[in-house]
């Protein structure tokens, strides 16, 4: 299946590729600030409607635009600005349960759906000397909350409640059917 996806993540690409697409990426870069007084599942519904409508694509060819953050007491974790925010961040999540959250919007022509997947993720406790260690060794600026479950910040988790491709930056099973879904409505008309 062809796919346009709507960001320059390659966690996203990697997962979709794996799932058997073929993914053209048009990152679209929009304005991600989190609005006074908006919630977290607000904020990354928005603005992965917001990225899907701003794709140029051909009307055939389904577009997937997402946005995932961490949310810990009502507080959203987006991309770290720099290692001291990541290390402030990590700090904040350690021995915590926190909420991974996606907006997933797929268009295809007019069409588009919108749907939020929740992932819950427990940190054990962590030491500053492991979070500066894990700071100097991964790529850390990129990912919200700071961390990557698919790098080092693996041995960070006590336990996962939800999809763990959430947690990487797409869950899969709920974009296929997205798309099959989108694809039923277009038929349909």
């Amino acid at each position: 299946m062809e796919v346009i996806l709507a960001s320059q993540s390659p966690r996203r690409l990697t997962l979709l590729q794996s799932a058997g697409m073929a993914v053209e990426v048009r990152p679209q870069h929009i304005d991600e600030t989190i609005k006074h007084g908006e919630t977290v599942s607000e904020t990354v519904s928005r603005l992965s409607l917001n990225k899907a409508q701003a794709c140029s694509a051909p009307a055939d060819i389904p577009v997937i635009a997402a946005d995932t953050l961490v949310a810990i007491h009502g507080t959203a974790f987006g991309q770290p600005a720099d290692l001291d925010a990541a290390r402030h961040m990590l700090m904040q999540l350690s021995g915590q349960t926190h909420q991974v959250l996606t907006g997933v919007a797929v268009r295809l022509g007019e069409q588009i759906l919108c749907e939020q997947v929740a992932t819950r993720v427990r940190f054990r406790e962590l030491s500053r000397e492991e979070i500066g260690i894990y700071l100097v060794h991964n790529e850390v600026l990129d990912k919200a909350g700071g961390y990557a479950v698919q790098g080092g910040a693996a041995s960070f988790i006590e336990a996962i409640d939800g999809p763990l491709d959430n947690v990487i930056g797409l869950p899969v099973r709920t974009t296929i059917r997205m798309i099959e879904q989108i694809k039923a409505m277009e038929h349909m008309q």
